[in-house]
């Protein structure tokens, strides 16, 4: 990559040492990713030492998704307030002094910003847009407060039962849970390998519910997920050793609930063997090398490993923005143009003929050897309209991303990028 003072990144693909073994525990959203494409998921969670010291492949910074991200971490952390307060509701006399004590929404929300953009700090793939990402979700802090506050305003907590998981100072410990309010809840059902973390339980003597926070639009696969929590906590014989029964599932959206109908106890028995089934499934392909890829145009639309997958370019799944500006191009650097440009001829991408001569403009200027193949991400494109033999020009902007192709090994055979 270039220095961090470039607004333009520029990297290498290579292909990682390793493809990484499947999870121990399979959770909802990883047993998603797997199912769509295994290549993707492995792509994602192997190491790449050489590039940063986090872990898997560096994501790209999200501003939309982040957005959710914040409202969701608000709702974590003053509903835990108002859990360890005994506060039912954002209404009661002792929420308004936890607030207090927070300083209120917008501080939360404005704290809930800066902690999540901290989560980027090490990610080069985000350095360039660290500055736009904190501008655009420090001006949304007034919208992204009325959605908190909206999802707060129709919850209802347990009065008087604060309770959270038993814990220590160094390791949770999973013990029985007894009648209270628990928020961020860690399930695990051991005999069928599987986990996830539900965002509210309430128990009380004629009561088992659990609310997961939805901070997008609704979807189908929402009500899946809420009903595998219902299985994760009947199985889990550490926090549920009676293993009793949710009777109320509710996901909490922005502007509205919807109750999700809890399985029985003959559905939880069917739901956790076809759980175990998919698990199964999932191991099975990631133990091929490497994983299969299913590239397609919606599974590969916000796929962040995409420039890594020769199966992404060798098909017609290349992403295409809806209104044709936008577009993810291989190039080959055929000269110089100018000090910030160069030609090149297109060699994959859905909207452009192959071999369709281009001109490759940057932000700043850069060096590129002649027959470098260059894959393009986001690049805005454009056309004259009056010469239809004039060059496809290939714009690079601040979203957009860019990669050279390394030589291949036969005994690497996958991808990953390095600075």
């Amino acid at each position: 990559m270039t220095t961090s003072e470039d607004t333009q990144a520029h990297w290498t693909v290579i292909s990682p040492t390793t493809w990484p073994d499947a999870p121990a525990e399979m959770s909802v959203s990883t047993y998603t990713e797997i199912e769509e494409c295994p290549r993707r998921w492995a792509l994602g969670a192997a190491e790449y030492p050489d590039l940063w010291g986090g872990r898997g492949y560096p994501p790209r910074l999200q501003v939309a998704a982040l957005a959710g991200s914040v409202v969701h971490l608000a709702l974590e952390i003053i509903t835990k307030r108002l859990t360890r307060a005994g506060a039912p509701s954002q209404d009661h006399p002792l929420a308004t002094q936890v607030l207090k004590e927070l300083g209120g929404y917008t501080n939360v929300v404005q704290g809930c910003v800066e902690h999540l953009l901290k989560r980027f700090a090490n990610n080069p793939r985000a350095r360039p847009l660290m500055e736009y990402a904190q501008r655009t979700l420090q001006g949304q802090v007034p919208a992204l407060r009325m959605r908190v506050q909206a999802m707060l305003a129709r919850l209802h907590l347990t009065a008087g039962a604060a309770a959270s998981a038993p814990t220590t100072a160094s390791t949770p410990q999973r013990i029985s849970l007894t009648n209270g309010t628990y928020p961020e809840v860690e399930l695990r059902a051991k005999c069928i390998g599987w986990k996830g973390k539900a965002d509210l339980l309430v128990l009380a003597d004629d009561a088992c519910e659990i609310t997961d926070f939805k901070t997008g639009a609704a979807d189908e696969a929402h009500k899946f997920q809420v009903r595998v929590y219902a299985v994760l906590w009947r199985l889990d014989d550490e926090l549920n050793p009676s293993g009793r029964l949710v009777n109320r599932l509710v996901l909490a959206y922005d502007s509205h609930d919807v109750d999700v109908s809890p399985p029985s106890a003959q559905e939880v028995d069917e739901l956790g063997q076809e759980l175990l089934r998919r698990r199964r499934a999932a191991e099975s392909a990631l133990a091929a090398r490497p994983p299969a890829a299913r590239p397609s145009a919606e599974n590969c639309r916000y796929c962040s490993v995409r420039h890594l997958c020769d199966a992404y370019w060798a098909g017609t799944a290349q992403v295409v923005s809806d209104d044709g500006r936008f577009a993810d191009v291989e190039l080959k650097i055929v000269g110089r143009h100018g000090p910030t440009s160069w030609d090149a001829v297109v060699v994959r991408a859905r909207s452009l003929p192959a071999k369709s001569p281009a001109l490759l403009r940057l932000q700043q200027p850069t060096e590129f050897k002649v027959g470098t193949h260059l894959r393009v991400l986001d690049g805005a494109l454009a056309r004259d309209p009056e010469d239809a033999a004039a060059p496809i020009i290939v714009t690079l902007g601040a979203f957009s991303e860019t990669y050279h192709l390394a030589p291949r090994s036969p005994e690497r055979p996958g991808a990953r990028a390095t600075p």
